[in-house]
């Protein structure tokens, strides 16, 4: 699966992921709140950043694309996975800058490679999996056109949240504990072609 094709949007620009683009995310910000620590790469060395590019490089059924704004400061990154071009669908992902949320570069982005998903790649269906306790994002997928298809729980990544810290206790409602192990409850939403066609 080639993603050799660049996009410009209003305030973004989305670039095929590269090892120069990988090495930006040192310079990220941190996420204090726990919850979201698996999203903390700017930590990372740049032998570990090396591996998770060679990751996200990799497969062929998966393309990436660093996101740049319009002071050319690459702040996150999104792409696609487990494409199956015979169902002519994938899933969805998208990490910012934790200095760059709410600022509207993630909706931005997103339509932007939805357009190019649906009208150039000619895909039919977009699928992505997004933590119930995560209400911001549910939102914005939503305001977006995503549909809500059904939850499960799966492992979460920090098995250290403490719930009886006052800060972490009402996300409770969103977890449970099976087997020692921290289950997460997780939404899985969809975007089909005519829907975004309707919608934007």
């Amino acid at each position: 699966m080639g993603n050799n094709q660049s996009m410009r949007g209003g305030r973004v620009l989305l670039k095929p992921l590269e090892y120069e683009d990988a090495l930006k995310i040192r310079f990220w910000g941190i996420h204090e709140n726990k919850l979201f620590e698996d999203y903390n790469l700017g930590d990372l060395s740049k032998n570990e950043l090396q591996y998770w590019y060679n990751i996200k490089k990799k497969n062929f059924r998966r393309a990436y694309y660093a996101i740049y704004n319009e002071e050319k400061k690459m702040i996150g990154y999104l792409g696609i996975k487990d494409i199956n071009l015979f169902k002519k669908e994938s899933y969805l992902g998208i990490v910012l800058d934790p200095n760059y949320t709410d600022r509207g570069y993630g909706t931005e982005s997103i339509k932007l490679l939805l357009n190019y998903y649906f009208y150039k790649m000619k895909m039919k269906k977009i699928l992505l999996e997004v933590n119930e306790f995560n209400a911001r994002a549910i939102h914005a997928y939503a305001n977006i056109g995503f549909l809500y298809i059904c939850e499960y729980l799966g492992e979460f990544e920090n098995q250290e949240i403490d719930f009886k810290d006052p800060y972490y206790e009402p996300f409770f409602k969103h977890f449970k504990y099976h087997n020692g192990k921290l289950l997460t409850r997780i939404h899985l939403m969809e975007m089909d072609a005519r829907r975004f066609e309707m919608r934007n």
